[in-house]
C-alpha cells in the first residue's frame, strides 16, 4: 500500500551503466522512504541519435521489477515508445509514467490506456517546468491547483524547497529524481540523496500530521 504522500524516486539514468548500483539505488529508495522507484525504458538512439550506456533492455527491465518486488518497494517506468509498454505488460507492471517531452505523443499514451493501468503524464497530472536544472523562480505556484488540476510535482531543482513548498500547497505526489552522490548521473546535481529522500518523507509525514 502506497504513503497518503507518494514520493517517486527517479533514478532515472543515475545508475550510469551499472545494473548493480541500479539496484543499489533501488534498495536505498526503498530504505530511505520512498514510495516507488523509477527508470526510463527507451531506443537510444531514437532518442538522442546514438546508443548509450544507460538504456535498459527487457532483461534488465526484468530484473530491475523483479529486485524491487524481492525488497518489498514497487519498481515501474517512463516508456517512451509502444514496444516498450509491451514489455511493461509482459513483465507486470502495475502503472506507468510519461515524460514531459512525451505528453502530446497520442500513439503512446493511446497504447497505455489500452492497459487499463494507472499513468501520470508530467504537465498534464503532475505540474512539471522542463528546464534541468530549474530555478526556483521558474516555478508559478501561485497559479498551480494541487487540488482539482495536478495530483502533484514532477520536480528539477537544486535541493528540497520545491517539493517541500509544493507538498505544503497540496501535492500529493513528489516525483523527484535519485542519485547515489551530487556527482554520479547526469541528472544528479538536481537529485536527492538517500539520506535528503529521508528528510523529504519526513517532512512529508509531519505535514500529514499537522493537516
Amino acid at each position: 500500500m502506497l504513503h497518503h504522500t507518494i514520493i517517486i524516486a527517479e533514478i532515472g539514468q543515475n545508475f550510469v551503466g551499472n545494473i548493480a548500483l541500479a539496484e543499489w539505488l533501488i534498495k536505498f529508495a526503498h530504505i530511505s522512504g520512498a514510495s516507488l522507484a523509477k527508470f526510463q525504458l527507451y531506443d537510444s538512439e531514437k532518442l538522442y541519435g546514438e546508443k548509450q550506456s544507460t538504456e535498459l533492455s527487457k532483461d534488465d527491465a526484468f530484473r530491475l521489477f523483479n529486485y524491487g518486488n524481492e525488497i518489498g518497494i514497487e519498481v515501474f517506468f517512463s516508456v517512451f515508445d509502444i514496444e516498450r509498454v509491451r514489455w511493461c505488460e509482459e513483465i507486470g507492471a502495475k502503472r506507468y509514467k510519461v515524460a514531459y517531452s512525451q505528453k502530446d505523443n497520442v500513439e503512446l499514451l493511446a497504447a497505455i490506456k489500452e492497459t487499463g493501468k494507472p499513468v501520470w503524464v508530467s504537465g498534464v497530472d503532475l505540474y512539471c517546468v522542463p528546464k534541468y536544472p530549474a530555478a526556483l523562480k521558474d516555478l508559478e505556484f501561485n497559479g498551480v491547483d494541487f487540488m482539482d488540476v495536478f495530483q502533484g510535482y514532477s520536480d528539477h531543482t537544486i535541493g528540497l524547497n520545491a517539493a517541500k513548498i509544493a507538498m505544503s500547497r497540496g501535492a500529493k505526489i513528489i516525483e523527484k529524481h535519485f542519485a547515489i552522490d551530487h556527482r554520479t548521473g547526469i541528472d544528479a546535481p538536481w537529485s536527492m540523496t538517500p539520506s535528503e529522500l529521508k528528510t523529504l518523507r519526513k517532512f512529508a509525514d509531519d505535514l500529514e500530521l499537522c493537516l
